[in-house]
């Protein structure tokens, strides 16, 4: 499997060919997630159809599977102990067994209150030729993401030279198949416009009625077209930029991440270069 990996970042073609072959086990391929993120470009229609077809469906299944212990309906919200207030028992517990303290104490009460919000997200993911290297990483995000929030009001917008819409907030006919399939279809490319994706944000946002609006942007931030977008950006109430890390720009961008970490508004977070670790990241995005 590993062998087919590299192959398949030098010679993509060479593996897509080898997928079309009768009489070859497609299953071994496709158990790596990555794959066809190397060689979807290398695929003519209909060997295309057929490799999604099996592809997609083991991907809603594992981004599924990293989200079996959240429940999607609520956001969890931790609050400190106080006579009266029910305890998390099993927490409590473990918190004071790691502790390495002899007698339980009140400082190891773990409580936990689940309230119903309604989450009301827009994501953002940057696709523009700088993000190249990163992008398979953004995809598997933004799936997990549209597949966590399926029952929430979430709109997914691709961005370059200029935003499009992956879903809108308002659309609820398409499936978790369809939209793992437009996220995969999603290619590196283009200028990087963050303003005029902020402004696609803005009419999102505008076509629903929340208390709580999240604005989750996805991107290296190495705006190369456009307008400032810091001014626009301070008009969202809850902001959540996942950095992807890309030492050729952390020069350029470190003045930018500066005005960032000072905006009351904003959150950062980095995206992990490992399929294992987005879960952690995208949790702590989510529940923050």
């Amino acid at each position: 499997m590993h062998a087919v990996e590299i192959l398949a970042e030098s010679y993509p073609h060479v593996v897509a060919d080898v997928i079309q072959m009768e009489n070859f086990d497609s299953n071994l391929v496709l158990e790596s997630k990555s794959l066809v993120f190397q060689i979807k470009d290398h695929l003519d229609p209909s060997i295309e159809k057929k490799l999604m077809q099996i592809l997609i469906p083991r991907m809603i299944k594992h981004s599924e599977s990293l989200f079996h212990s959240i429940d999607r309906s609520k956001y969890p919200i931790r609050i400190p102990y106080m006579p009266g207030r029910k305890w998390n028992v099993e927490k409590t517990v473990m918190k004071f067994l790691v502790s390495g303290d002899t007698n339980l104490n009140y400082s190891h009460v773990v409580c936990e209150e689940r309230k119903e919000r309604k989450a009301t997200v827009v994501l953002l993911i940057d696709k523009s030729h700088s993000v190249i290297q990163h992008l398979r990483f953004i995809i598997i995000s933004a799936i997990i993401f549209s597949l966590a929030l399926q029952n929430k009001d979430i709109s997914i917008i691709s961005f370059d030279t200029r935003p499009s819409v992956v879903k809108s907030m308002k659309d609820r006919r398409d499936s978790s198949t369809q939209i793992v399939k437009k996220l995969i279809k999603l290619s590196s490319g283009g200028k990087t416009d963050i303003y005029s994706a902020l402004l696609k944000a803005q009419k999102e946002f505008s076509t629903v009625i929340s208390r709580k609006k999240t604005l989750v942007l996805i991107s290296d931030l190495l705006a190369t077209s456009g307008e400032d977008f810091l001014p626009i950006l301070r008009t969202f109430n809850d902001v959540r930029i996942i950095v992807t890390p890309r030492r050729q720009t952390l020069q350029l961008t470190k003045p930018l991440l500066g005005h960032l970490r000072r905006m009351n508004n904003v959150k950062l977070f980095l995206l992990p270069e490992n399929e294992r670790l987005i879960l952690n990241m995208l949790e702590k995005v989510l529940f923050f």
